[in-house]
């Protein structure tokens, strides 16, 4: 079992990191035809938008300490731990990929939350960071498909 939540720690450290979202809107907008290159263009404006608020906007004006122990034996960001940027931007790419793509929406949910876990287990983050990210990230993503509602069926030639 102590493994099993080992590969599962490994595995959701990967999935915090923007890469691997940046190789999923790549494999949308390269495999997924033109829904898929319509939620990876919604997925990376909104991923955007949510880490310019969190990181540039938020984090400047309310400055939190990481929890006890973030910093030991590695490198730690100097920047505020409140709102989690990760999360506000991962979150954002998932809402809003899945406005274009509803059936991806559990799977891209289930690896945010993953990754999100991971913020919390590794003590990058408390909880009310990632929670607070989260907000941020759906609203963003409620306020680009409110301003720029998805396709609600395909484009007839």
């Amino acid at each position: 079992m102590a493994t099993l939540l080992t590969q599962l720690a490994r595995a959701a450290r990967i999935l915090e990191q923007p890469p691997f979202w940046g190789g999923v809107a790549t494999a949308l907008a390269v495999k997924g035809g033109t829904r898929g290159r319509q939620a990876a263009l919604r997925g990376s404006v909104c991923y955007v938008v949510a880490a310019f608020i969190a990181n540039i906007v938020i984090k400047p004006l309310v400055y939190r300490r990481r929890p006890q122990g973030a910093g030991e034996g590695r490198i730690t960001p100097v920047t505020s731990s409140f709102p989690s940027g990760h999360t506000a931007s991962d979150s954002a790419f998932v809402f809003s990929v899945a406005q274009e793509l509803p059936l991806l929406a559990v799977p891209l949910a289930a690896a945010a939350t993953a990754a999100h876990w991971s913020l919390i287990r590794s003590e990058k983050h408390h909880v009310s960071d990632v929670l607070a990210g989260g907000a941020i990230g759906l609203g963003v993503a409620y306020i680009v498909w409110k301003s720029w509602p998805p396709q609600t069926s395909p484009r007839v030639r």
